[in-house]
This record gives C-alpha cells, sequence and structure tokens, in this order.
C-alpha cells in the first residue's frame, strides 16, 4: 500500500479515466477481492473510471498471473474478466459516460479547496475524440454483482491453469504422480484432473489455440477429447510404489481415485530393489539395519525409511521416462510432487525422495488446506473414493505393520497436529515472530489447551526440527505460489539455512517465561 497514493492529486487535477497495466500474481484469499475491492475504493472515494488490465499465466516461474482485468465507474464494477481460464487473452468492455464522473465529484464539494492547492499535471493536447457521436441509444454499462472464487475453487483452478502451461510449454506428453492414497498425492491428482476438465471445457468452447496445443502434447493432429477421464488417461500415469510396509487400504484408495479420474494407473511394489541395496550394504559393512520395532536404534530406524522414500524417487523417473513408450504413445512425461507447507517446515521428509520432482502444484499449501480441497473435489468433480483418503489418518507407512494394520502416524512422528504446525507457521510467517513471540502468542491462543510449559515445549520442538531440516528447502522441488505462509526460499522466504539448533538464547528466554509464570501461580495460590 502507498501511504500518499497520487491518484488523489490526479482526480484534483480534474483526470477521469486511469488506466492500470499490471501485473498482479495469483495470491489464496486475496488476489480478486483485494484487487476489486481497492478499485471499487479508489472509484467511490474520488470519482472516476478505472480501467486494470492484469496479466494471465504462468511467466515462467512459480508465479501464477490470473487475470481479473476490471473496469470500474464510480465504485461500482462494470466490466470484469474472469480470474482464471486457458485462453491467454480476454477482451473486456464497457460503455461509460463522463458526465457520470462529473456529477460524483460535484458532490464532494471539500475537493473543490483541495484543487486549488495541487501542482497541475503537464497536458498534452490530442487530435482525438473519446466517442464520435452522442449516440442516446447508447446505454452505459449496468453495474455487476462480482462473485468471488471460494479458497477450494481457486486451488482447483489457479495450480490447474499453472500445469497447462508448464505442460504445453514443456514439450512432453503429460504428467507422472507416485500416488500413495493419502492426502497430498491425491490433492495433486486432484489437480490435475481439474486441469483436464478445464481443457475440455475450452474446447467445447471453441478455443483453437488450446485445442493445437492439446494435440501437438498428444501427438494426434485430429484428436478431440471426449471427456475429462478420457483425456486423464491420455496425459496422467499415476503409480502406487509400495512395499511391505504398505497397507492394502492406501493401495485400494489409489487404485479408485486413479479409476475416477481415468488415469492410466500401475501398482508395484519395490522391496526387491529395498533389498537389494540392503545386500550391497551388508556386503560391504557386515550388519544389518533393523526397525526400532525389531530392536534397531532410531538412527537405523530412520535410515531404513529413508531408503524405501527415496528408491521411490528413482523408480518414479524412471517410469516417467519409459510408460508413455510401453504404450505406445510419444514422448516421456513431467514427474509431479505432493510435499506440503507443513512437511517443508519441520522437514518432515525425506531429502530427494518423492518431494523431489519436476514441479509440485500443491507446495504452497497446508494440509488443513489440501483437506478442505479435497472435501470440495469429492462433491464438485463427483469422487467417492475421496472419502476414504479424507478419513484416513495421515501415516508415511515407511515403518512395518502390525497384524496387517497401520501403527505410524505423522502427527505422531512430529510431535504435534497439523492444526498446531498451521498456527505456528502463519505465526513464522507472514506473522515474522521468532521463537519467542510465537510462544507469548501461543501462550494465549492455547491458554485453554495447554499450560505455559506444554506450549514451551511444542514451540521448542518446532524450531529444533525447523531448524536441523532447514537444508531440505534448498534443494525443494518448484511449486505453485498459492499463499503468504509459503516457505519457499528461492524467492518468498529468504533465510538463512544455518542454524544453531540449541537456540541457546531463544530457549532461555522461554524457559525463564515459563518459571516466572509457574511462580506467578503460585504466589496467588499461596494468596488464596
Amino acid at each position: 500500500m502507498i501511504a500518499q497514493n497520487p491518484h488523489v492529486d490526479m482526480t484534483l487535477d480534474g483526470v477521469e479515466i486511469f488506466l492500470n497495466s499490471s501485473a498482479s500474481h495469483h495470491e489464496l484469499r486475496k488476489s480478486a477481492y483485494v484487487s476489486t475491492s481497492l478499485i471499487k475504493q479508489f472509484t467511490s472515494k474520488c470519482g472516476g473510471i478505472y480501467v486494470y488490465t492484469n496479466q494471465r499465466g504462468c511467466d515462467g516461474d512459480r508465479l501464477y498471473f490470473d487475470g481479473v482485468s476490471t473496469i470500474s465507474v464510480n465504485g461500482e464494477i462494470v466490466a470484469k474478466s474472469r480470474q482464471f481460464a486457458l485462453e491467454e487473452v480476454e477482451v473486456i468492455t464497457a460503455v461509460v459516460d463522463l458526465e457520470d464522473v462529473r456529477n460524483e465529484r460535484m458532490q464532494h464539494r471539500s475537493s473543490r479547496d483541495a484543487a486549488t492547492k495541487v501542482e497541475p499535471y503537464p497536458r498534452f493536447q490530442v487530435d482525438v475524440a473519446l466517442s464520435e457521436v452522442d449516440d442516446l441509444h447508447l446505454a452505459p454499462s449496468s453495474p455487476l454483482q462480482v462473485k468471488y472464487h471460494t479458497v477450494e475453487e481457486e486451488i482447483a483452478l489457479g495450480p490447474a491453469c499453472w500445469l497447462w502451461d508448464i505442460l504445453k510449454r514443456s514439450n512432453l506428453g503429460g504428467f507422472f504422480l507416485p500416488l500413495s492414497g493419502g492426502r497430498d498425492s491425491a490433492s495433486t491428482a486432484c489437480v490435475v484432473y481439474s486441469m483436464c476438465r478445464l481443457i475440455c471445457q475450452s474446447v467445447k468452447d471453441g478455443d483453437d489455440e488450446v485445442i493445437n496445443d492439446l494435440r501437438a502434447i498428444v501427438g494426434d493432429s485430429r484428436y478431440v477429447p471426449e471427456n475429462p477421464k478420457e483425456l486423464c488417461n491420455r496425459l496422467f500415469v499415476t503409480c502406487y510404489l509400495g512395499t511391505e510396509n504398505s497397507s492394502q487400504k492406501t493401495k485400494d484408495c489409489a487404485e479408485k481415485l486413479a479409476g475416477e479420474i481415468g488415469s492410466y494407473h500401475v501398482s508395484c511394489k519395490i522391496d526387491i530393489v529395498v533389498n537389494a541395496v540392503l545386500t550391497i550394504f551388508k556386503t560391504a559393512c557386515g550388519f544389518v539395519p533393523k526397525f526400532r520395532c525389531h530392536g534397531g536404534e532410531t538412527r537405523e530406524n530412520l535410515a531404513l525409511q529413508n531408503l524405501q522414500a527415496r528408491l521411490r524417487m528413482v523408480v518414479s523417473y524412471f517410469f516417467a521416462q519409459l510408460t508413455q513408450w510401453s504404450r505406445s504413445k510419444r514422448s516421456s512425461l513431467l514427474v509431479l510432487g505432493s510435499a506440503n507447507v507443513d512437511e517443508s517446515l519441520t522437514g518432515y521428509m525425506t531429502k530427494y525422495d518423492c518431494s523431489s520432482a519436476d514441479f509440485n502444484p500443491i507446495g504452497g499449501l497446508s494440509k488443513n488446506d489440501l483437506k478442505k480441497f479435497l472435501e470440495y473435489s469429492y462433491v464438485e468433480f463427483e469422487l467417492p473414493a475421496l472419502r476414504k483418503i479424507i478419513d484416513l489418518e495421515p501415516s508415511a507407512e515407511l515403518e512395518p505393520l502390525q497384524n496387517g494394520v497401520v501403527v505410524q502416524s505423522d502427527e505422531a512422528d512430529m510431535g504435534m497436529t497439523y492444526d498446531e504446525l498451521s498456527v505456528i507457521g502463519k505465526l513464522r510467517k507472514p506473522g515474522n515472530c521468532g521463537p519467542y513471540s510465537i510462544f507469548c502468542k501461543l501462550v494465549h491462543i492455547w491458554s485453554n489447551r495447554y499450560t505455559p510449559l506444554q506450549v514451551a515445549e511444542k514451540v521448542e520442538l518446532f524450531f529444533r526440527m525447523y531448524s536441523m531440516n532447514r537444508h531440505k528447502m534448498t534443494v525443494i522441488t518448484p511449486s505453485y505460489y498459492a499463499e503468504s505462509y509459503s516457505p519457499d526460499d528461492h524467492r518468498y522466504d529468504h533465510r538463512q539455512f544455518l542454524y544453531n539448533v540449541k537456540w541457546p538464547w531463544q530457549f532461555k528466554l522461554i524457559e525463564s517465561k515459563v518459571r516466572i509464570s509457574y511462580f506467578s501461580l503460585f504466589c496467588i495460590r499461596k494468596l488464596i
């Protein structure tokens, strides 16, 4: 925001039409509402005609420019372009009456005195008329009722348009996704399905550019998609990469979701590859690592989990290169990742596992936002398989099952819930709070749930994980920028990647505050 916006002086000097050629990127809960609200506020306060134009599409980076070009007259929106669309150019027009602006300004008598104190802007006389005739039959455009997308709709549409721009520029044949049967990979799959829906709608609307791009991608000059599901089968390959630690539930969820969206789906087990690496290690070192539940140490347990995760990344890239070849289809595939913001902040992921991919459409979103998106997709896209996926407790499924049942839990491993992570993450950014400031705020926010000591333990746990795993963000997969809480350090969250994981000064201050709190409580009770 500008402290003193120049439009006020321009208005006082008689400027009636304002043109703003912008490059404003999409951000959840903000872009369309804020831009439209600012424009309405601008012209309602001073009167005038505001013509705002914005870019649309991916500009070769993590950003997506979402359009929403707007024409406003005296605080009313009279024309507005779509926020998300595959069509690269959209033209909007409106008929406006300058007399309406002059009449509006005549009502603001206080501005007359202010106008005498404004330094005049340079004026240039041009031999141009904005209107050739005064046509009585040409009515000014009527105000519109502006509809804003919900957050869930924005997630469905923004990343889908971004993926389409990436795909058509890549000269490859589609996308490959390791589909685990969990919420994150299911969210990525739903974004791709949303992209296919948008493509089919554009083809139905006769968008020649989209049709030509699609035909080039599939390698068929006469191809016309029958429906989103059929198109998804051509452009999207999903693969369930199970191990002996994977449950039947997640396998079934992955297969059912793939069937409902139409992706070409493969299920396979990678235990043979895992065992091959363990054999190499045994041959070289003479030891075989064991899981914690089998008597192994923590580092053994973690190494065995990381081995499975990293091998999935290797297998994924191999499948992405050759699956289309095995189907007698052109080109290779781009690999999609599914890591979310909460995992990125805490480092609850393996470096160079399936979070390492070519692109990640959900990397700028929290687990809570993704859950809401899946609820929306369950209804809007009519995908019954999502119900079970939403209800499943999040688990990496990298430790042995007990009687066929998953015992590993993401939230138990992290020591806090995704709801708690979301609160801490937003206080860190965009709240710009460090460990001590977050503790002070959470003592009040969580006063009905935790004691100051418990809050301190959670804050210290978060920042220990945050600092130990900060290095993982330096190689994280490029993701769609969606929210101000994004931890992507490429552009939005510049910070060091080496920390003192003990945080001696901050933690000492927190612990001192906890002691004072308990001492005060003790004194109060003694007085009572």
